[in-house]
């Protein structure tokens, strides 16, 4: 009996120190958010005398984050001049490192497209062939890899006028398949492209005959240093027509099998509409909003085709697009206990919400942060470990699905040993993966809810406490862990019908 009314005592002290808070989303204020939305492209035909694509045209990307709260842009490298020089001049390739560090300066990143022709003539395009193209890309590849960063993604390029791989002299003109020519190209590309980083095909076709298989992929398979992991498409002819000006040869299963494709690698592109009657006919906010949705779009040009865009601008649609392109994470709950121990857990359930399109692509961590409420600095990256503390979730991001899909992550999270007893606000913290960037917080990732962000530092307020005490009485010592389970609430306690309680056995408490 005595052990029963202990039980009970532990029960509801455990109760009395578990919270949840509800949080209210905003599903109107547009926002910047890294590696989603509408994206502006920068040319650049590079010669000794300007081998830039992207530095000089800083006004550009101000534009394009003032306008359209834009964070990525297309950075299209035209070697038109080089097409039978073999080794590029050092000067045209240290100039992409300059170009990387712009964006770095503004909180960007960028889809990257290298082209040798911006057009066709008589039905083809002069190209270059690919005993120039395979040493060129050998020259870039130690420069892409170092500046991986900043870049979300790469276009397989190359081929053909505006290395869209129609038109083109040396890789079979018109060609709507993968042949040997091409596949040397998506080869070397994959071994020069950072392997973390996904590069776009033209259509779906290039894709399957590059695998010689047409199954999509899946989430066992996805985020793998593999081809099929790696190889996602762009449409530069979207909503055109019933097929996207033949970006798609066979939309009843072209269409499914991209859409499961996108949900582990990126979609985007342009609309190729110049004709305002035609974007009334297949760019309505209803037909645009649905194709988008289904396939999962991440990002799309706005400077081209601007009878579309500025159709878009006029009844509502660009405005949608611009908040649901890609992932736009919500916090629905989230509850945990509001006491614990250094060297103790702090049990957390939270619900989030990806209302978006989308979801992430880029491996990014997700951490919760307990900063002392003791220091109300705004900028502390300097003092972790003493004035605010980092706990990784294992909860990975880019599973967080969206189109309005619920994640509910429950996890234990180990509290340092060396956090000092005393109160910390709690945040919700998606930093950029790669160091150079993760402080800064333009790469950091904002949720869509009010009174959650924190500019100055990137994070999301979960406007809840933890106070660490050493007589917290929670499940600190708790040997496994619940949350492997189902069926358990916050606190790691059963709440099925074999729910006996939490017993004590050699001075330690265990869940029964």
């Amino acid at each position: 009996m005595r052990r029963i009314l202990f039980v009970i005592g532990l029960f509801i002290a455990l109760a009395t120190h578990a919270k949840t808070v509800t949080y209210t989303a905003d599903d109107e204020t547009i926002f910047k958010n890294p590696e989603r939305g509408f994206i502006t492209m920068l040319e650049g035909h590079l010669s000794n005398s300007n081998p830039y694509c992207i530095k000089g045209k800083e006004s550009s990307l101000n534009k394009h984050a003032n306008n359209d709260q834009g964070t990525i842009i297309l950075a299209h490298y035209y070697l038109d001049n080089y097409r039978s020089t073999a080794t590029l001049p050092d000067k045209i390739i240290n100039a992409f490192d300059a170009d990387m560090q712009v964006l770095r300066e503004k909180g960007m990143k960028a889809i990257i497209r290298f082209s040798y022709v911006d057009h066709d003539s008589n039905g083809t395009a002069n190209d270059a062939p690919w005993n120039i193209v395979q040493g060129h890309i050998q020259q870039y590849k130690s420069h892409w890899q170092a500046n991986a960063d900043v870049i979300f993604c790469f276009q397989a390029g190359i081929v053909g006028a505006w290395g869209e791989w129609y038109f083109t002299k040396n890789y079979g003109n018109k060609v709507d398949t993968m042949n040997d020519a091409r596949r040397q190209v998506i080869d070397a590309m994959l071994d020069a492209v950072p392997a973390d980083r996904c590069i776009q095909l033209r259509t779906p076709k290039f894709k399957t005959t590059y695998l010689h298989s047409e199954a999509p992929l899946t989430a066992a398979e996805a985020w793998q240093n593999t081809p099929k992991a790696r190889l996602a498409q762009h449409n530069d002819a979207f909503l055109y027509d019933y097929d996207n000006m033949g970006t798609y040869q066979d939309t009843a299963t072209e269409k499914p099998w991209l859409a499961q494709e996108t949900l582990y690698v990126p979609l985007g592109g342009e609309t190729d509409i110049t004709d305002v009657s035609l974007a009334q006919q297949w760019a309505t906010y209803d037909k645009t909003t649905a194709e988008m949705s289904r396939l999962h779009w991440t990002f799309i040009q706005s400077g081209y085709a601007t009878q579309t865009t500025n159709y878009w601008r006029g009844n509502g649609t660009f405005a949608e697009l611009n908040r649901k392109m890609g992932y736009r994470y919500q916090l629905v709950t989230a509850s945990f206990n509001d006491k614990a121990a250094a060297g103790g857990y702090l049990w957390l359930e939270m619900q989030i919400k990806n209302v978006g399109y989308a979801p992430l692509y880029n491996e990014r961590p997700a951490y919760i942060v307990l900063k002392s409420t003791s220091n109300q600095q705004s900028v502390f990256l300097a003092n972790e470990g003493h004035d605010y503390f980092r706990i990784q979730l294992k909860s990975d991001p880019r599973t967080w699905l969206p189109n309005g899909v619920v994640t509910t992550i429950s996890e234990r999270l180990a509290i340092p040993d060396n956090v000092e007893n005393g109160t910390y606000e709690l945040y919700l913290y998606l930093p950029d993966k790669y160091e150079s960037i993760a402080s800064n917080p333009a790469y950091a990732v904002r949720f869509a809810n009010t009174d959650v962000w924190e500019a100055a530092t990137g994070m999301n307020k979960l406007n809840a406490t933890v106070t660490i005490t050493p007589d917290a009485l929670g499940m600190e010592d708790v040997e496994a862990d619940p949350f492997q389970g189902q069926a358990y609430d916050v606190l790691g306690r059963p709440v099925d019908s074999n729910y006996h309680g939490i017993v004590i056995q050699n001075g330690q408490k265990h869940i029964q």
